[in-house]
């Protein structure tokens, strides 16, 4: 892979890693909101809010873990060895373009 398009990959890494950071802190912030049971006036309420809590608890996890993935992209980026498999071989360009996070 060229100097060029790993740099192109490390944008693109980086943009999403603030996007994702982005999501997170939004995220966080509405479970605090609605983490309190100030606005809940029935057992309905009460049911929607967990069933609210549980979904966004599901999508931070997710947005945690692809954090953790485009981290270790950029450290792989850094250290030389991103877009290739642990046994050397170079990941198709092709495979890296339509998941950068891409793996063997």
């Amino acid at each position: 892979m060229s100097p060029e398009q790993l740099q192109k990959f490390e944008e693109i890494l980086r943009n999403r890693l603030e996007k994702v950071q982005e999501d997170i802190d939004n995220l966080l912030e509405e479970l605090e909101e609605i983490g309190t049971y100030e606005n809940v006036e029935d057992i309905e309420d009460l049911a929607q809010l967990e069933s609210l809590n549980d979904s966004d608890k599901a999508l931070l996890r997710r947005l945690l873990e692809e954090k953790r993935q485009i981290l270790k992209a950029l450290k792989k980026i850094k250290e030389g060895t991103y877009g290739k498999c642990e046994d050397g071989f170079e990941i198709p360009l092709e495979k890296l373009k339509a998941d950068p996070l891409y793996e063997c």
